[in-house]
């Protein structure tokens, strides 16, 4: 997300995790510095995640309550990836970070105290042009119902094809998944193969994923493309698609 523009989550997070409403919520590599000044060393000391809710050193992830909302998380990676754009992130041995988001999306429900199902869930990662920090970051948190209504449509869509899909005057793509697609597919990788330029312009792609109830009773996943459009002023932000007030 720029500074200027749309949604200014990240801001409040960020002034909120680290010292209260202050500045520091403008310094792009704040996120960075929460990660790797913070959770990952006082997890090495202390075996303490602090500030961040989980730190898995193994798996190279940590989990950031975000003070946007009553429910909503922020995975990242321990190394220093700027965006969706990281090339490392199509890389065969690339860890899928959407997995371990999706492992974590149980944090949601806990803070609201009360159970979510699979499609009330989502996970996002937002366009270079739609952000505001330099460090790879997946919201985890509850989506739109209206959203999920929507998508609904699609429970029949063929397997792992990109269908068009239009909602509130906006251009997406989405895509139907099995439930076990996580273990094998990777959302970057798959936005990456969704045409010929793709892979080139990562930067330019938000991504969303959430549970789905499929035509045949069985659940699985929606993931959804929304690619940066100038003309129609569509920066590449599919955060807009999830509740941050979690009002199912």
């Amino acid at each position: 997300m720029r500074l200027t523009t749309l949604l200014p989550f990240l801001f409040s997070l960020l002034a909120g995790a680290i010292a209260g409403p202050s500045a520091h919520a403008a310094d792009p590599h704040k996120l960075w510095e929460i990660v790797s000044e913070q959770c990952v060393p006082n997890m090495r000391a202390t075996s303490s995640p602090l500030p961040c809710a989980a730190v898995d050193l193994e798996r190279g992830f940590v989990v950031l309550k975000d003070i946007v909302g009553p429910a909503q998380y922020l995975l990242m990676p321990t190394r220093r990836l700027p965006g969706i754009e990281s090339p490392e992130l199509l890389e065969a041995d690339a860890p899928n970070y959407w997995g371990y988001a999706w492992q974590q999306r149980f944090r949601v429900g806990q803070a609201l105290g009360r159970p979510l199902a699979d499609e009330q869930l989502g996970l996002e990662v937002n366009s270079a042009a739609a952000r505001s920090q330099l460090h790879l970051h997946i919201h985890i948190d509850c989506m739109r119902r209206d959203v999920a209504e929507s998508l609904a449509a699609h429970r029949g869509d063929p397997l792992r094809r990109w269908m068009p899909w239009q909602f509130e005057g906006h251009r997406y793509w989405v895509m139907r998944l099995p439930g076990d697609a996580l273990q094998s597919d990777d959302p970057f990788k798959l936005a990456a193969a969704r045409d010929a330029f793709a892979a080139s312009a990562m930067a330019a792609q938000s991504l969303l994923l959430t549970g789905a109830r499929l035509e045949d009773g069985s659940i699985g996943f929606f993931l959804v493309n929304m690619p940066v459009n100038v003309d129609l002023q569509e920066r590449g932000s599919a955060e807009v698609l999830m509740d941050h007030d979690c009002r199912w």
